[in-house]
């Protein structure tokens, strides 16, 4: 009986979990539509090949709308890792969600100048193995992607769950 309940208990927590996935994954068909279509009429081998150059070419509109679509769906895929931790704090969060959205991207970006610091302090990234460090927001960070989102949104959620209701 024991096991059986924490079984349960197990279970529903990783069900939270994999909802709280939901809402960052909702929005990646339309972002990658966006920046499929915008790569794809702003390539000029592509345009070469099809005899659209003139129409769709450099300085058109055509290429400039492209071009937005493009950069707009590739702002969502470039911060994904931020996206993910205020839609896993949202789905995690019992409530006041959009408290804890907000406590996420201020978490996330915490987390990034706090790793940007010790990298300078150790003798910057050029120390570093390559690859091991990105550009997060401006900062010189470590390439955690979309798991270093997923992290900080769990941990908000924890702590938002547990204190949001302690009033100053």
């Amino acid at each position: 009986m024991k096991g059986e309940k924490m079984k349960d208990k197990i279970f529903g927590v990783l069900q939270r979990v994999g909802r709280s996935f939901m809402l960052p994954i909702a929005i990646l068909p339309v972002a990658g539509l966006l920046l499929g279509l915008g790569s794809s009429f702003t390539n000029e081998t592509m345009l070469k090949a099809y005899g659209l150059l003139g129409i769709m070419g450099p300085g058109t509109v055509f290429n400039a709308i492209f071009q937005v679509m493009s950069d707009a769906g590739n702002i969502v895929f470039t911060n994904l890792p931020i996206i993910f931790a205020m839609g896993v704090a949202i789905g995690m969060a019992k409530k006041e969600k959009e408290v804890a959205a907000l406590a996420a991207a201020i978490a996330f970006f915490i987390m990034h100048a706090s790793i940007g610091a010790m990298i300078t302090i150790n003798g910057g990234a050029e120390k570093m193995l390559e690859g091991a460090t990105t550009d997060v927001v401006g900062i010189t960070s470590l390439q955690m992607g979309v798991f270093g989102g997923i992290i900080v949104g769990l941990g908000v959620a924890a702590l938002h769950n547990k204190f949001y209701k302690i009033e100053l």
